[in-house]
């Protein structure tokens, strides 16, 4: 990795601790993970891209070599070939999708729910006082806003 070892490394996360402190460290090091992650991707694309452009001049050399039965055969095959391909990365879209959805779903899971005062409560009370005020200074609102649309 870029020539250093453990040790050069062991020395720069310290350094960056002490210069940068826990959190930031932290908040860095998320940051970098997501970068690398993103970069790694593009690269892959990239690399898909030109597997596929190699892929296609390939062919096209073939093609011309070939006779018309076996262009027809050979078409035919790339057909099912694509379409075999197609489904793997439709694939792998549902499962990223879904492990983004499940990656979501938990974090949600992680927030606590709400707390909720017993309906006889002096709280409860005012809860309620304060959201029948909200709402009457919405419905307010909503009529001055009529009334100036009108005239």
């Amino acid at each position: 990795m870029f020539g250093i070892g453990s040790t050069e490394l062991l020395v720069i996360l310290l350094v960056g601790l002490i210069v940068l402190g826990p959190k930031s460290l932290a908040n860095l090091s998320r940051t970098i993970g997501k970068v690398v992650g993103e970069f790694r991707r593009v690269s892959t694309d990239f690399q898909r891209t030109l597997n596929a452009e190699a892929a296609a001049e390939e062919q096209k050399e073939n093609m011309a070599k070939m006779s018309a039965e076996e262009r027809t055969q050979k078409a035919q095959e790339d057909m099912e070939d694509a379409k075999r391909t197609e489904k793997l990365r439709e694939r792998q879209e549902a499962a990223e999708a879904k492990a983004k959805a499940a990656k979501e779903a938990k974090a949600q899971a992680t927030t606590p729910p709400q707390p909720t005062p017993p309906p006889d409560s002096p709280l409860a009370k005012a809860l309620a006082a304060t959201h029948a005020q909200a709402e009457a200074a919405t419905a307010k609102e909503e009529t001055n806003a009529s009334t100036k649309s009108t005239a």
